[in-house]
């Protein structure tokens, strides 16, 4: 999350023209911050194998309600951190590709920052239900 925040204000800055494209800041550490995502859907695919029978006896039709912590990191997280994972991944091959800075710019902000948008939502959306 910290390397994606770097990345979405790095690009703000660059959008504005206060900084200009580096090959460390804009595509070395995307590239890191890419990495971490996936080592993080390691971790979340070991988690969730470690954990599968508990989920499997707690949602059923009749108590997913009830549950709703469980089928939210059986289901809505799950999902969630892919498609975070798809646009970080989506924001580093565009960063790579294009010629122009300010385009490179601002398809990381863009991808980045949707990536960074469905993180803090996955992260926040257990603790406010829970709360």
């Amino acid at each position: 999350m910290i390397l994606s925040i770097y990345v979405l204000v790095r690009s703000i800055f660059g959008i504005v023209g206060k900084v200009s494209f580096s090959t460390f800041h804009d595509i070395k550490l995307p590239i890191i911050a890419v990495i971490c995502l996936y080592l993080e859907l390691i971790l979340g695919i070991l988690l969730y194998a470690i954990y599968i029978n508990k989920l499997e006896t707690l949602i059923t039709q009749a108590n997913a309600t009830t549950y709703f912590s469980a089928r939210f990191w059986a289901l809505e997280h799950a999902i969630l951190m892919m498609f975070a994972i798809i646009f970080g991944h989506l924001g580093l091959v565009y960063a790579k590709n294009l010629s122009d800075d300010n385009q490179k710019f601002k398809k990381n902000l863009l991808y980045f920052g949707l990536s960074a948008v469905l993180i803090f939502i996955s992260i926040t959306m257990n603790m406010f239900r829970n709360a």
